[in-house]
């Protein structure tokens, strides 16, 4: 049966308490559908807002726009005196490396003598013998590794003045120094090699932080043995 207010028909009909209680209820319904209208209408607008902010944020972070943290914000600084986080190592330390020196020239016992070099500033020589694949090596010389082998490679790299990288792929870290027509007949000096192998801190350390040069950096090798 369909409600009507009193009097709507043209008749004169009294308003009673119970027509004023069902408009006043009728009227709180319709007031409530509203404004539950309303709180969606809002809700879906700030989800969407934060959709579209979000993705024009990311793609700002991806094309470098801007940078993290946001509004020009920078990480939290170390409390004073706390280590560095991490140090980058341009090479793996000298005891760590395991090379295989081999001869690619046509100087009796150049092999045998830098190897001899090699070891006393603390590599590890498995073998020492002519270069096995017979390759004319016209640089100081190679330095044969594979991806796991890059920081041994830059330690042994950085003992012979002249030498070059050459990746070929293998399993492993252990290298093979090739020595070439280009040798100069002595290793690098000592501290040379130390510059040039000595971890630096990374760029993004927090203020305040003490670099953990004693603790991460490769320790000092003993001066190599007099070469003719």
């Amino acid at each position: 049966m369909n409600e009507q207010e009193p009097g709507a028909s043209g008749e004169d009909v009294p308003w009673t308490e119970a027509d004023e209680r069902r408009y006043q209820s009728r009227r709180a319904r319709e007031r409530d559908r509203v404004r539950r209208a309303r709180r969606r209408a809002a809700v879906f607008g700030l989800i969407v807002l934060l959709v579209i902010g979000t993705g024009v944020y990311a793609a700002g972070l991806f094309q470098g726009a801007w940078s993290w943290p946001p509004f020009g914000g920078t990480a939290a600084s170390a409390p004073s005196g706390a280590p560095c986080p991490s140090l980058t190592r341009t090479a793996a330390p000298p005891r760590d490396v395991r090379v295989r020196v081999y001869n690619a020239t046509d100087r009796t016992g150049l092999a045998a003598r830098v190897a001899s070099q090699l070891q006393a500033r603390g590599f590890g020589v498995p073998e020492i013998d002519n270069d096995p694949i017979g390759a004319t090596v016209t640089q100081a010389a190679q330095v044969r590794h594979g991806p796991q082998g890059l920081a041994a490679a830059r330690a042994v790299a950085a003992q012979v003045p002249g030498a070059v990288l050459v990746d070929d792929g293998r399993d492993g870290s252990d290298v093979d120094l090739a020595i070439g027509a280009g040798y100069g007949d002595r290793l690098a000096a000592v501290d040379t090699v130390a510059t040039l192998t000595t971890p630096v801190p990374v760029t993004d350390s927090p203020d305040g932080c003490v670099p953990v040069g004693s603790t991460d950096a490769p320790t000092g090798t003993p001066a190599p043995t007099a070469t003719s």
